[in-house]
């Protein structure tokens, strides 16, 4: 935590007040993280230009001060980014299928597989992947491959979930209905699916199954 004060301090001005509200945000669970930032978002998205890229700033300071980002770094990151760009000029309605976009789809199918297994000394957590795999591709009427964990980066999930963005609106429920299924594919939970989920319906401005808004973060598991 030191280490990212002190990349937050020579980034921004929003150390001292980050060090004044740690007591309030020190003992709060992980799975009340991005609910605490979606009421934030709210009174954010009015300020100014200049403190919307001071905060971007000290995210981005205090998510590389160890040199490694996190699975839920990214996604605090990434949300916020999305949340605080500019608006876009309006274009033409999104009409592309998941077929147009398997790879990207492909892609945030498996890092939300990856993400909701535990590693262990036996083929359990493979067998997990896969399951969770068969299970979104099914819906999503996936024919390609998944990307293997091995080859997977977060930067390459970004790119891959601003090319969903093109997808037509009933095409986004499709795309969340395969990976809510690969989620619950294993009858569980976890904190960091729930964030993945939280973030795809953002970017891509689509709803999210009663179930994940409706549920308590504290359920959650680790």
């Amino acid at each position: 935590m030191r280490q990212q004060l002190d990349a937050v301090a020579r980034a921004t001005t929003l150390a001292e007040r980050v060090v004044a509200l740690l007591p309030h945000t020190r003992d709060l669970g992980l799975g009340f993280h991005l609910p605490v930032i979606d009421l934030a978002l709210a009174t954010v998205k009015t300020a100014p230009e200049a403190t919307k890229k001071n905060l971007v700033a000290a995210l981005e300071a205090a998510a590389y001060a160890d040199r490694r980002v996190s699975l839920h770094e990214f996604v605090v990151l990434t949300l916020v980014r999305d949340q605080l760009a500019p608006n876009a000029k309006p274009g033409a309605m999104p009409s592309k299928r998941i077929a147009q976009l398997e790879t990207a789809a492909a892609t945030v199918l498996a890092l939300m597989a990856h993400a909701g297994t535990r590693a262990d000394a036996t083929g359990a957590r493979q067998d997990a992947v896969q399951a969770a795999l068969r299970e979104g591709a099914k819906i999503m009427g996936l024919k390609l491959e998944a990307p293997a964990g091995a080859t997977l980066s977060l930067e390459v999930a970004r790119t891959a979930l601003e090319a969903l963005k093109e997808l037509a609106p009933m095409q986004k429920a499709v795309l969340v209905k395969g990976l809510f299924a690969a989620v619950t594919a294993d009858g569980t939970i976890r904190v960091a699916e729930a964030g993945l989920m939280r973030l795809v319906g953002a970017m891509l401005d689509c709803p999210l199954p009663p179930l994940l808004t409706e549920l308590d973060p504290a359920t959650l598991q680790a």
